[in-house]
């Protein structure tokens, strides 16, 4: 037996598949390996349709496969033809094929390798990002928002949240159930509850820098999952309990599988895309808003040829997930009401989507970031050449991510009811990385650069990590847990609780500082407490007005009471009678209490509140 010679192309069985057309024929990728080396006698740059003999020949030859798919190529000339060779086996006579190299031949290479890194930098980014997100988690004190994800998935069972959520927050229901397994397993506290969002902005992160690949280098990809990971929105978002990081980390890993979709062609894959999109939109009913980003996308990630094919695909999927999710959509559309705070458009949105939606409070960032691009597009436009890869694209398709559904919302805030927000636009945060990420390795070039500035960027997002976002009060001024913990370590069980609930709280009622930490609070009598919120559909618990609890105060030794701060007085005081104060002394929580012979002994002044103790 003759065996074949190693000059014979890996690519021969692809020749079989096109024999029906009566001539044997090679493809590569053009301008790839095996092209433009003078192997081949003559090339023509012509698309390759999907799932034809070319294309499944070039998915093999390809090194990466998938994003070449449907990129131009090259239609080479046949190599030549097998030559049958007569041999001899014990007299009987046979035919083998032989083969003789030609200039058209393409030389036998090792079986492609996975790029460098295509694994192990996913999962070193996400790393990152979760622990970028989750340090100092513990620190800042709950507040109204979180407490009312602790009071939904921690505190009620599931008949319970679904009585809820036909009431109140149905645009939150799937977050609210996942959070309902977390608590299962570990206890409602600052870290625990925020710590998923800390994994989620990890898993973001990862799918920043698996997307980025798809159309750059390594270096590219790997920066851009570092920027995002210390992007202030995301910093912010990954020691929230509340499902924004969530709905990043969908966003970039529907537009991967959106991507893979359009380039590998598959019905399955289609219906991947389908099947996550519905599951986006019950995440947030925003993430509808990238069907129209999908579309902007759809002919920059095809050939001319098969845009037809890959458009009706989408179109169908599409419609088919929002028509699927479209009762959702409107019964929680229902419930806008919640969100009746926003103020309307004004020349504040600028400001907001300029510094906000991405950089929340980083000044500094934000500046360097204006830098960054502009000194990118002066350097391309200064002749300097483009990096690797395929930036040109993928800027464009970021700018359709980020400007697409921020001038849906504004234009929506403009003529309808006003629904913007920042922190509402984070699943846009992904594009900004990537847009940056782009400048940088556009500017620095070499890897230890590359570092370097991405060093930069976090030195200039350091103040905002520490001194606003991770101070005790950094969510909103609140002081949940610093209420929580005086009231948990200094009250003895059986003693009485008040809550003022004649002074104006910010953004809600009082009441939602005792569901934010209910542990606190669950040894005291509270004397004041209505409907139990979890039985009649409801975050809080309802509210009995003071004057009708006397007898139940009567029977008190010992009354805690929480109100506001009063700025003229000290933050601590003990004595044997103190006074109440200018505020204090007018509310009820105090007059009808002192009606009975209690008064004042030691109080305690935090961010907005004020706790009393009050003896007889």
């Amino acid at each position: 037996m003759v065996s074949q010679p190693k000059t014979v192309s890996r690519l021969l069985d692809a020749e079989e598949v096109d024999q029906r057309h009566g001539v044997a024929r090679r493809v590569c990728q053009f301008g790839g390996p095996g092209c433009g080396n003078g192997q081949f006698r003559r090339c023509q740059n012509n698309p390759i349709p999907e799932g034809s003999a070319e294309s499944i020949a070039l998915r093999r030859f390809s090194p990466i496969a998938g994003p070449t798919a449907n990129s131009p190529a090259a239609v080479c000339e046949p190599p030549h033809r097998a030559r049958p060779k007569v041999t001899s086996i014990m007299s009987m006579p046979t035919l083998e094929p032989t083969f003789e190299s030609g200039a058209g031949d393409i030389v036998a290479e090792p079986a492609p390798r996975r790029p460098r890194g295509r694994l192990l930098d996913p999962w070193a980014i996400a790393v990152l990002a979760t622990a970028l997100s989750a340090a100092w988690a513990c620190r800042p004190s709950l507040w109204f928002d979180e407490g009312a994800t602790i009071s939904a998935a921690a505190n009620r069972t599931l008949p319970e949240l679904w009585r809820l959520l036909g009431h109140i927050d149905a645009v939150h229901g799937a977050y609210y159930l996942l959070m309902h397994g977390w608590f299962a397993l570990f206890p409602p506290t600052e870290f625990f509850s925020r710590f998923p969002s800390a994994l989620a902005v990890g898993a973001a992160a990862a799918g920043v820098t698996v997307f980025t690949r798809q159309f750059a280098p390594r270096r590219t990809a790997v920066c851009a999952g570092a920027v995002f990971a210390l992007l202030p929105r995301m910093t912010w978002a990954g020691m929230e309990a509340r499902p924004y990081a969530f709905v990043a980390a969908a966003a970039v890993w529907l537009t991967v599988l959106f991507v893979a979709a359009v380039r590998r062609g598959a019905p399955r894959r289609w219906v991947g895309y389908a099947l996550a999109l519905m599951l986006a939109i019950l995440l947030n009913l925003n993430m509808v808003l990238m069907v129209p980003v999908y579309g902007v996308m759809l002919p920059l990630l095809t050939a001319r040829g098969a845009r037809r094919s890959a458009a009706l695909w989408w179109a169908g999927s599409s419609a088919v997930a929002v028509g699927a999710m479209t009762p959702f959509l409107l019964f929680a559309h229902n419930q806008v009401w919640q969100v009746n705070w926003i103020y309307p458009v004004s020349w504040h949105y600028a400001f907001d989507i300029i510094l906000r939606q991405y950089f929340d409070h980083s000044v500094a960032l934000a500046v360097l970031s204006a830098v960054l691009i502009v000194a990118a597009a002066v350097a391309r436009l200064a002749g300097v050449p483009a990096p690797p890869g395929d930036l040109r694209r993928l800027l464009i398709l970021c700018a359709a991510w980020m400007v697409i559904p921020t001038a849906l919302v504004v234009v929506y805030s403009a003529v309808g009811e006003p629904i913007y927000y920042p922190r509402y636009l984070i699943f846009t945060a992904p594009a900004m990385a990537i847009v940056l990420a782009v400048c940088i390795v556009t500017l620095a070039r070499r890897p230890w650069p590359i570092a370097g500035a991405v060093l930069l960027c976090a030195v200039a997002a350091l103040p905002n990590y520490l001194f606003v976002q991770r101070w005790p009060y950094a969510k909103e001024g609140w002081d949940y847990s610093q209420v929580a913990d005086l009231i948990g370590s200094h009250a003895a069980p059986g003693d009485c609780l008040l809550v003022d609930n004649t002074v104006p709280w910010r953004p809600g009622p009082i009441r939602a500082l005792l569901a934010t930490r209910p542990a606190a609070f669950r040894s005291l009598i509270d004397v004041e407490r209505g409907a139990y919120g979890p039985k009649v559909g409801t975050l809080w618990d309802g509210h009995v007005a003071i004057w009708l609890t006397t007898a139940k105060i009567n029977k008190c030794s010992t009354i805690w009471t929480i109100t506001n701060k009063d700025n003229s007085l000290p933050d601590h005081q003990s004595g044997q009678s103190l006074p109440p104060g200018s505020a204090f002394g007018q509310a009820p929580a105090y007059r009808f209490p002192g009606y009975l012979g209690f008064h004042i002994v030691e109080r305690w002044q935090f961010h907005y509140s004020q706790v009393v103790k009050s003896t007889r």
